[in-house]
């Protein structure tokens, strides 16, 4: 997962790269949470001051990557909300992840993150890219441009509106 901010900075998130355990409770839910390491929580700030997202995974036997729904669930929606998000999945197959974007939308979206309308899959990934690692196929690099420019038309128009009109928040309990 990828996340931008106005300034251009690009963070990173990696499951496989991350020492994520297996979620047992969530930052959010937890009392205390001085007790989680101090890299969660900076990159809880990271997240919660994002502009947008792009989240590129794996089809993983027809689903989406335990990995990946483990490290996402680690933050509160909060954190991901009202901010859109790309999704870019691949798979090994014909089918270049399309099984595992309808989840990974209502994932996205459960968590509070806008998917873009526009979708870029990449099938049979081993045969994308030649000897240096650079893409080849012109159908995928147009999917990833016209996705990337949406991505950036819908950070622009949520924080400039969220300016203009705040998101309603949830009454207060009484």
């Amino acid at each position: 997962a990828v996340v931008s901010t106005q300034s251009g900075h690009y963070g990173r998130g990696d499951p496989k790269d991350s020492p994520y355990t297996i979620l047992e409770q969530p930052l959010h839910l937890v009392p205390d949470a001085s007790g989680f390491p101090q890299w969660m929580h900076d990159k809880k700030k990271e997240l919660e001051e994002a502009d947008s997202f792009i989240i590129c995974s794996a089809e993983y036997n027809s689903a989406l990557p335990p990995a990946l729904t483990n490290m996402l669930d680690h933050y509160p929606p909060a954190a991901y909300k009202d901010r859109p998000v790309a999704l870019l999945t691949y798979s090994v197959g014909p089918f270049g992840g399309c099984r595992i974007q309808i989840n990974l939308k209502a994932h996205v979206t459960e968590l509070g993150m806008v998917p873009v309308p526009a979708s870029c899959t990449v099938m049979s990934v081993g045969s994308m890219f030649d000897e240096e690692g650079n893409l080849t196929d012109d159908r995928v690099k147009a999917n990833m441009v016209k996705q990337a420019k949406e991505l950036k038309w819908y950070a622009e128009a949520l924080k400039s509106y969220k300016q203009i009109r705040p998101v309603p928040l949830p009454p207060k309990k009484q």
